[in-house]
């Protein structure tokens, strides 16, 4: 039997399209203050959002009748016809956002208009008749969120820790920032002030009081102007790509959005510049005629459509290109890409290029050992006895065997075999090495560090500090040991084994953690994740020119692993060059 739903049950299905987490009411809450004309934005959260979400704004208030209206579905002062969506260059247009927050939390506002002698208190929850009275109140809106989705249980089970929801918060509030420098920003979590913005002059000052003085040296400048669209923003020097992602931000008129396809068009000019795990940072700002994209194909807002998204791609790769040419970056090659050949090949043809000398002969016997036959002393050369007590040690010990192991540019291992000579990769055999020792000490909660002789302090973002200090246990247990020195600021005591104890290294294991502990994954597949991610670090620290015997102990140690052909995603650490392989190139 068909029936028509009731206000509040529609209004709670409504709530959960544009209400998903705390985040989404802290975006909603703060796009409304810039809507209307704020200048100065305070935004105070309780237990990452759930007990208290409070935005404050200095714009235009409201109306006592506006106060009311304001909480009902499709309520809204930005469109009248539906020739106006074609030219949307505001925030909520779309006047849902109040009435589904709503419907699944308690809500004071407060608000009065600079003309108005008094202003409005608003009390809403469950979709119930508002309570409305007057009060004293400065000019703007104070919207204060309680108990979010305290009636509905469910949802609020699934929200994250506190310290992942707050990064979400910490997401969306830093989105909006971004694009208006001009507007004062401040967040606080309970008590504790996270980013206090004051208003900037230009949008690259506004990046800099965000990520820090040190990125300024990481940013170049992209410009583009063409029919179709203009580009503006900067982009991250090759060098300083991270893991990590979070510094990757596309807006179009004003509104962020995320694009898979455009991030593939910003990273197609780095490829041969960063590592294939790194993700270059950018800050890029497209401009176009409103009618020509869609804001409305996601209820979040932050997915949009081009009409000409094709072409936008080509220029946005050509004018990150020009960028990256004019500041003279060139290939790295150094580089271990997924796509390496496994082993060394050389051409015949190569020896008349002038590029390949051919070595010199030289003749010996693989046979040979000096030691195998000690010279016999003359008889008239008297032999002293053993010291009492050392005699049976040293009788024991016998010289190591003579190694055929043979090392090639530092980075393989050859050795013969019974089909041929078989080829070990350096770097992915320690990779594999690395990960089943990392694996097995997160599982049994016993980690092996490596103690820093100097500890190494981090200044990091907001959001990649509260993820390297949200799990103590699964770090430490990795081989961590990663102390809370406040204000953003972590000082790193000790890694997991195979770093180096650099500087360098210490970033890049740091880097690899919060790579890690971001992805969205079940705690077993974060610790499997972490685990590879950290093994992948490791093997990347120069481990110096190995010696016979420490070959020897790599390929031994690369053998006692459960599976020893394959790095944990899945690339050869090792293959067999046939003697039918051989003879097909000779």
């Amino acid at each position: 039997m068909l029936q028509v739903l009731p206000q509040n049950i529609s209004n709670l299905i409504a709530a959960g399209e544009v209400v998903s987490r705390p985040a989404s009411v802290v975006k909603e809450l703060v796009e409304n203050a810039i809507d209307a004309g704020a200048h100065s934005v305070i935004v105070t959260v309780l237990d990452a959002g759930k007990t208290l979400i409070q935005v404050i704004d200095d714009g235009c208030g409201m109306s006592p009748e506006e106060a009311v209206l304001c909480f009902e579905r499709h309520a809204t002062s930005k469109i009248a016809t539906a020739e106006d969506l074609q030219h949307i260059l505001t925030y909520g247009f779309r006047g849902e956002a109040l009435a589904s927050i709503a419907a699944v939390a308690e809500v004071t506002l407060r608000t009065r208009r600079p003309q108005d002698e008094v202003g409005t208190q608003v009390e809403i929850s469950e979709s119930k008749p508002p309570k409305v009275q007057p009060i004293a109140a400065p000019a703007g809106s104070n919207f204060a969120i309680r108990n979010l989705f305290y009636n509905v249980p469910a949802r609020r089970k699934f929200l994250k820790s506190d310290n992942a929801e707050l990064r979400a918060i910490i997401q969306e509030f830093l989105r909006i920032a971004l694009i208006r420098p001009e507007v004062a920003f401040k967040l606080t979590s309970n008590g504790k002030e996270i980013h206090n913005l004051r208003p900037a002059a230009t949008r690259k000052k506004r990046i800099l009081d965000i990520y820090g003085m040190n990125l300024a040296r990481e940013l170049v400048e992209v410009s583009v102007d063409t029919s179709l669209v203009r580009i503006s923003g900067f982009i991250g020097n090759p060098e300083d790509a991270r893991k990590s992602s979070g510094n990757q931000f596309f807006f179009v008129n004003g509104r962020y959005f995320r694009s898979p396809f455009f991030h593939k068009a910003v990273c197609k000019p780095y490829e041969k510049l960063v590592p294939e795990d790194c993700v270059p940072a950018y800050f890029l700002f497209l401009e176009t005629e409103p009618e020509r994209v869609d804001v409305n194909i996601h209820p979040a807002k932050t997915e949009v459509k081009f009409e000409d998204e094709g072409l936008i791609y080509e220029i946005l790769t050509a004018a990150v290109r020009e960028a990256l040419g004019k500041n003279n970056f060139t290939p790295s090659i150094d580089f271990d890409m997924k796509g390496a050949p496994d082993i060394p090949v050389f051409s015949s043809r190569d020896s008349g290029s002038g590029n390949w000398t051919k070595p010199p002969r030289m003749d010996y016997s693989p046979l040979f050992n000096p030691f195998d036959e000690l010279p016999v002393p003359p008889a008239d050369v008297p032999v002293l006895d053993p010291v009492p007590g050392y005699g049976r040690l040293f009788e024991e010990e016998t010289a190591a065997p003579a190694s055929n192991l043979l090392v090639l540019q530092r980075r393989y291992i050859v050795t013969p075999v019974k089909s041929g000579l078989m080829v070990v990769d350096i770097r992915r055999a320690r990779e594999r090495i690395f990960y089943e020792r990392y694996f097995e000490k997160i599982a049994e909660q016993q980690p092996v560090r490596q103690q820093s002789l100097f500890p190494v302090t981090l200044t990091l973002s907001a959001e990649d500090y509260l993820a390297v200090l949200e799990q103590p246990d699964l770090t430490a247990a990795l081989g961590f040991d990663i102390r809370d020195f406040g204000a953003n600021t972590v000082v790193v005591h000790a890694l997991p084994e195979g770093f180096g104890s650099g500087e360098e290294s210490v970033r890049r294991g740091i880097d690899d953690l919060i790579a890690a502990l971001k992805d969205d994954t079940s705690l077993d597949d974060q610790k499997q994740l972490l685990a590879a991610k950290m093994a992948a670090s490791a093997a990347a620290s120069d481990p110096g020119s190995l010696h016979s015997e420490q070959a020897q102990l790599l390929v031994d140690q690369l053998f006692a692993c459960r599976e020893p052909k394959l790095t944990p995603d899945g690339r050869k650490c090792l293959t067999i060059l046939t003697f039918e392989d051989l003879e097909k190139k000779l």
